[in-house]
């Protein structure tokens, strides 16, 4: 699976907010079915950032057709990524010569889920990585990428939360300037804490 469990204790960006999961009828206790609610934010857990994110007239996820959401080129990077790190163009370029121009999915595999963890949590939550600005419009104008992924809370580090608005306009906002910078080609979707 790419997806964690969605769970009362997945790690929440920042640490706020609550998920909460109960079951409302249960067979054993002698109802005719199982049946359970869910309460959450619309980020928690593995999910896919839209351009409506940062953008009010940008599309909303169910505005994709279904046939966007299969990647038929993915990529996967390794790429290790400390606490704390912006992720920059000069870190991926050296790898990314290897991924063809026409790869729809890059993931970035990290390591730093090793911290998704009861013991560990607050590094992830609040020491996670991020992923520089410029790697966005960077993306934007080399690939023809509809999607990037990766093992980590947010395209936004804690530590970096302007730079990680930023970066996720680089990523998603539709043509024109945003924070100085210009990205051209097609916004690429993000889909954070991935497994």
């Amino acid at each position: 699976f790419l997806s964690h469990v969605l769970t009362e204790t997945t790690p929440l960006f920042g640490g706020s907010g609550v998920i909460a999961l109960k079951q409302e009828r249960s067979i054993v206790r002698g109802d005719s079915v199982n049946s359970s609610s869910l309460a959450f934010p619309a980020h928690a857990g593995t999910h896919v950032d839209a351009p409506h994110h940062f953008d009010p007239n940008g599309p909303t996820l169910d505005q994709y057709p279904p046939g966007f959401w299969i990647c038929r080129r993915p990529f996967v990077l390794d790429v290790v990524a400390e606490p704390g790190e912006l992720i920059t163009v000069s870190k991926l370029e050296p790898a990314l010569r290897r991924m063809s121009v026409e790869s729809d999915l890059l993931l970035l595999r990290t390591g730093f889920e090793q911290f998704r963890n009861a013991i560990h949590v607050h590094t992830y939550i609040f020491e996670g990585p991020g992923i520089d600005p410029e790697v966005g419009v960077w993306l934007r104008e080399k690939y023809r990428l509809k999607m990037i992924g990766f093992d980590f809370l947010s395209l936004s580090s804690y530590c970096h939360r302007e730079l990680g608005r930023q970066a996720h306009r680089a990523f998603l906002l539709q043509g024109g300037a945003c924070d100085g910078m210009n990205p051209s080609g097609d916004p690429i979707l993000i889909i954070e804490d991935m497994h």
